[in-house]
């Protein structure tokens, strides 16, 4: 899986788990403060990209709040 579609996988979770348009997502997004994920939901969307990507969880710092950065990060998790 190549990095343009675990950035769509990625979005696709985001927006069904928020109920939003995958159009109002970018790269730059920062999940809590651009689109309000609060703590609750960054454990279930955690979860989510888990299961989706077959990783383990690794624990979200400010890095990998911004929508580029984390699929960066699942990208690594994936290839180890």
């Amino acid at each position: 899986m190549n990095k343009e579609d675990i950035y769509n996988k990625v979005c696709r979770i985001i927006s069904d788990y928020l109920r939003l348009e995958t159009e109002e997502l970018s790269p730059e997004t920062h999940i809590v403060n651009d689109i309000g994920v609060d703590s609750l939901a960054l454990v279930e969307l955690g979860f989510k990209f888990s299961e989706a990507f077959s990783i383990g969880m690794f624990e979200p710092n400010e890095n990998n709040l911004i929508l580029d950065n984390l699929v960066n990060k699942i990208s690594q998790e994936m290839n180890h």
